[in-house]
């Protein structure tokens, strides 16, 4: 791996920017500076991708240089960065996939409905966990702060899918709005989640917990209130799975309520 020198960098990163409206030297290009600073190029099933992504394992700050400078030239050009998402989309590359999300997630929020769009049809391809994790965070940041309203449709949309990787879809992106101070309609985050606890045993514990822990942060009494309502046959068994997983990290007055529950539930 090449050791990084930061003017060096970016003075590739400018040659590379140049391109920014050229797809066909642009894509060449970014591979040719991912290979120069790559640990080693290889396979990686990322979350057991059937098809498999290559990596050039590059080292942090030059992926965020190649972010820094994307956004520079971007700005005020919509066009240029859908077409920039689309050719780095087609690049069966970790780090292209990861540029495509960035670019889509800081474009300009007056069509709300044609990002929403590229993301519904990112995810019906998607069979790799953290690419769907980052579709639903990085690539909805702007939009889930700008457009709230129409981002929550979209999860909503999603919800009704019924499907299990469109859930876990839900739940990644219920935990961005979670994770904003800014964002005051919990409620609503609990009905969305409780829409998915209440249907069909679907796993996702892990990412249920998660989401759940992120909202103890805002209020812990709620997520404990939320837990007990659900400890009825509809929920069972997943969410005494979810509970186990939440449980210690509560205080330990709201263990103490949710174990005497859980006992009551009992069978």
């Amino acid at each position: 791996m090449t050791a990084i020198n930061p003017a060096r960098l970016k003075i590739q990163t400018a040659e590379l920017g140049e391109l920014i409206g050229q797809a066909d030297k642009f894509v060449p290009q970014l591979h040719d500076l991912l290979l120069f600073y790559s640990a080693r190029v290889r396979q990686t099933s990322l979350s057991r991708t059937p098809l498999t992504l290559q990596a050039y394992q590059v080292p942090e700050p030059v992926i965020q240089a190649l972010e820094t400078e994307i956004a520079d030239r971007l700005e005020g050009d919509s066009e240029a960065g859908y077409s920039l998402v689309e050719a780095l989309w087609k690049e069966r590359w970790v780090e292209f996939r990861r540029l495509a999300v960035h670019v889509l997630g800081i474009l300009p929020t007056e069509e709300p409905d044609r990002i929403l769009s590229q993301i519904q049809i990112w995810l019906e391809k998607c069979n790799s966990e953290d690419i769907r994790r980052l579709l639903m965070t990085e690539g909805m940041t702007r939009l889930a702060s700008e457009k709230p309203e129409q981002s929550l449709l979209f999860l909503k949309e999603l919800i009704s899918s019924g499907s299990k990787e469109n859930h876990q879809a839900v739940l990644f992106g219920l935990e961005l709005f979670a994770k904003n101070p800014s964002y005051a309609n919990l409620p609503l985050l609990y009905k969305f989640l409780s829409q998915i606890l209440r249907g069909e045993e679907n796993g996702l514990v892990k990412e249920i917990s998660t989401l759940l822990l992120v909202l103890a942060s805002r209020s812990e009494q709620e997520v404990t209130y939320f837990l007990i309502k659900h400890l009825d046959p509809p929920s069972k068994p997943r969410i005494y799975r979810v509970i186990r997983q939440v449980i210690r990290q509560l205080t330990p007055e709201n263990q103490r309520l949710l174990r005497e529950k859980m006992e009551t539930y009992k069978d």
